[in-house]
């Protein structure tokens, strides 16, 4: 058996484990980086060509920490010369009797965010390719963007190893065990010996601590992309959106066409899922609702062709809060679940906190909740 003894461990080379390691290696910690497949896999949460960033939360806990997740992820694209961030604009909706939009707003009012409230028809009216439905409410941040997903990971992962990280790929991760003084991390004829391990290995968590199994639940989300010629609906004309409804279902979201694969479109919520089980099909039901969708809100894109479609996993914990912190009792293992859905543009920031928590500094203000709810989860 091969054994290895390292400073900090940390499982999962997605956004977070990625960022995870570059923070600390910033830091002059010496960091070694394990991922179970080869580096850019499809098989978790971070592969892909986008993802959205915004400030537009009706959640202000979260829309509170966007200014420095924008800083971070700038900062990133100038110590690396390489874009990362494309400002698209994006709109929040909502229909009647729901509070979403009006939430969001109230939320960017507090940061001073700029952003607008329109409604259904001043909307439609100045973009004509939209059919809002009327009574709707929407709201129009600027700043809202997307971020190169496969490129941010990539960016980390080369600035981590810049900074003197170690990343070894095709090394799963079978079982962690705490000791007395450490932790140890095993695998196929691989014992690692770590001073503090960091898990965030998205939806094999619960796997590697069963603890957390009855409180994550990986799905598997389902995205379409839909071909148009029309210059309509590229970056520049199309804003991102997001659609929120009366029922947890009627969670909507796309964005416009970056690099000629066509607008990206999902659904928020998917099946329930096992993530060693590889599924990457996409039935005729699923895109016959979402086109059901764009004929009541952008309803010639409703026609175009299907172009590709792209899954990957969500690990949804309740509430969809983000559990993040040390183990209970345990400052040398830490876990990251910053997840359940929207957690890519958030990578950066946990990467910080993660290297803040690793070496004893006081992460920014707002993020402790995600310990706490770590410790209520685990603690009953």
């Amino acid at each position: 058996m091969e054994v290895i003894e390292a400073r900090n461990v940390v499982v999962g080379a997605g956004v977070v484990g990625a960022a995870a390691a570059y923070h600390l290696a910033r830091r002059g910690e010496a960091v070694l980086l394990v991922e179970q497949f080869g580096l850019g896999h499809t098989r978790g949460s971070s592969h892909g060509a986008t993802r959205i960033i915004r400030h537009s939360y009706a959640d202000p806990n979260y829309a509170r920490l966007m200014p420095r997740v924008y800083q971070l992820w700038h900062a990133l694209e100038a110590q690396s010369a390489t874009p990362l961030l494309t400002r698209t604009g994006g709109i929040s909706v909502s229909p009647p009797g729901v509070p979403y939009a009006e939430l969001v707003e109230a939320a960017l009012v507090e940061l001073g965010v700029p952003a607008q409230r329109l409604s259904a028809e001043a909307w439609n009216q100045r973009h004509p390719r939209f059919a809002v439905p009327s009574g709707s409410t929407v709201v129009f941040e600027p700043d809202v963007g997307i971020l190169a997903a496969g490129r941010c990971v990539h960016v980390l992962l080369h600035e981590a190893e810049r900074h003197g990280a170690c990343i070894q790929p095709n090394t799963p991760i079978d079982r962690i065990e705490l000791e007395t003084s450490g932790v140890a991390l095993l695998g196929k004829g691989l014992r690692i010996q770590a001073d503090r391990a960091i898990v965030a290995a998205g939806s094999w968590i619960p796997i590697l601590l069963p603890a957390l199994a009855q409180v994550l639940t990986p799905t598997r989300q389902r995205v379409v992309y839909l071909g148009t010629a029309d210059p309509g609906y590229g970056v520049g004309r199309l804003p991102v959106f997001i659609w929120i409804g009366a029922r947890e279902e009627q969670a909507y979201y796309g964005m416009p066409d970056l690099d000629g694969r066509g607008v990206k479109m999902g659904r928020h919520h998917g099946p329930a899922t096992n993530p060693n089980q590889a599924d990457e099909r996409v039935d005729e039901a699923y895109v016959d609702e979402l086109r059901g969708f764009l004929r009541g809100f952008l309803p010639e894109l409703a026609e175009a062709p299907l172009a590709a479609t792209e899954t990957c996993l969500y690990t949804m914990a309740p509430g969809e809060e983000f559990l993040v912190g040390a183990w209970p009792g345990r400052s040398d293992l830490l876990v990251a679940a910053a997840c359940s859905g929207h957690g890519f543009k958030f990578g950066i920031l946990v990467g910080e906190v993660l290297a803040d928590l690793a070496t004893g500094q006081t992460p920014m203000a707002g993020t402790e909740r995600w310990g706490a709810t770590l410790a209520g989860f685990l603690q009953g």
